[in-house]
C-alpha cells in the first residue's frame, strides 16, 4: 500500500469513527484550577497527567483509539501502548508501537483532540523522535507522527483538509531507504482505485531527539518550521492544485508501521514522546513567540488551557 493510500483509507475514517461513538464533547469540566496567561482562542497542554485513563485527560477533550482500520496494521490499535512517564526530566505524552513481525503480535497507537475545531492559526509542539527501537532488533519500518485531519465525506471531496506536520520514518519506507521527514499538506483525494492531490517536503536525514515543530496556517500558506528553521511553504501542489486547508479538523498523534517487512526476529518496540502541545487560533507567531508563550504558562504553573471557543 503507498504512503497516500494509508492515511487517506483509515486516519480520516478514525475521525469520522470517534466522532460518531460519541467520544466528542461539547462542554468539557476544567477540574483544576487554570492560570490564564495568553488572550483567547489557544489550547496549551503540557501533558500532565498520571494515566491515560486520568479525568483530567479525558475531560480535556483527549481520547485514546482502540478502533478498527489503519493507518499501518488493521485493527492494532491498544489504549495499553499510550502513557505519561517522565522524560529526560519533563511529563510527557508517550506512544508505544510493538511487533513481532505478525498482525497478531503488533500494536500501535493513536491520541486526538476529538472536536473539529483546529483551523487557521499556528500549530507547535515539541517531540521526541527515535531512530532505534527501546527493546528488540531495529529495522522496523515505523512512523512517529503529529497531523491534524478532517473526515473525507465523499470522494474528492472539495473541503476535505489535512496537515501532516511531521511524518518520521527512521527506517524509511515509501521510497526512502534511510531516516526521511515527511511534511505534508492535502487538498483531497479518492479512496479506491487511490489518487490523491497534496504537497510533499521530503527531509532525508534523522531527527532522533526533541525538536519543536510548528505550522503557521494562514493567508493561503501552510509553513512549517523545524527548530524555529522554515522548512517548507506550501500553497498548491505540482499541478496547482491548493492544499491549503479548507474545513476544521482534529489534532492528533500517533505510531504505527507503514507494513511489516523490515522486521527480523522476536518483538521490537519504538517510542515517540511530546513534552508540550500549543495551538494559537487566528495567530501568526514565530517559533520564539511560541517558547516565549509555553515558559510562560510553566512560570505561572499552567498545565492546561483551552479558551478555544471564547
Amino acid at each position: 500500500m503507498t504512503r497516500s493510500r494509508k492515511i487517506r483509507l483509515t486516519a480520516a475514517a478514525a475521525v469520522l469513527a470517534t466522532l460518531a461513538a460519541g467520544t466528542a464533547t461539547t462542554a468539557n469540566a476544567r477540574p483544576e484550577s487554570v492560570k490564564k496567561t495568553t488572550a483567547c482562542g489557544a489550547l496549551f497542554d503540557d501533558f500532565n497527567y498520571s494515566s491515560r485513563t486520568d479525568p483530567n485527560f479525558t475531560g480535556h477533550d483527549w481520547s485514546v483509539r482502540t478502533g478498527a482500520g489503519g493507518p499501518g496494521i488493521p485493527n492494532t490499535w491498544t489504549a495499553a501502548n499510550v502513557s505519561f512517564p517522565t522524560v529526560d526530566g519533563q511529563k510527557s505524552l508517550q506512544l508505544r508501537a510493538t511487533t513481532d513481525g505478525t498482525t497478531g503480535g503488533t500494536t500501535q497507537a493513536q491520541v486526538q483532540q476529538n472536536r473539529l475545531r483546529f483551523f487557521e492559526g499556528t500549530y507547535a509542539t515539541r517531540f521526541k523522535f527515535s531512530d532505534t527501537p527501546v527493546s528488540g532488533n531495529d529495522g522496523d519500518r515505523v512512523n512517529q507522527t503529529f497531523y491534524t485531519i478532517s473526515p473525507l465525506d465523499y470522494d474528492w471531496e472539495p473541503t476535505y483538509s489535512e496537515l501532516d506536520i511531521s511524518e518520521y520514518l527512521p527506517n524509511g519506507g515509501w521510497g526512502e531507504t534511510g531516516p526521511v521527514n515527511f511534511l505534508t499538506s492535502w487538498n483531497t483525494y479518492q479512496v479506491d482505485p487511490f489518487d490523491g492531490w497534496r504537497k510533499t517536503t521530503v527531509r532525508n536525514f534523522s531527527h532522533a531527539g526533541w525538536h519543536t515543530l510548528v505550522a503557521v496556517v494562514a493567508g493561503g500558506h501552510v509553513k512549517y518550521y523545524i527548530d524555529g528553521t522554515l522548512a517548507a511553504d506550501h500553497t498548491t501542489d505540482d499541478a496547482g492544485h491548493n492544499v491549503y486547508p479548507r474545513r476544521p479538523m482534529t489534532l492528533n498523534y500517533n505510531q504505527w508501521f507503514i507494513d511489516l517487512s523490515g522486521h527480523t526476529g522476536g518483538a521490537s518496540s519504538y517510542v515517540q514522546s511530546a513534552d508540550w502541545v500549543y495551538y494559537a487560533k487566528n495567530e501568526t507567531l514565530t517559533p520564539a513567540q511560541i517558547t516565549t508563550r509555553v515558559n510562560n504558562f510553566r512560570s505561572a504553573g499552567t498545565t492546561h488551557q483551552d479558551n478555544i471557543s471564547c
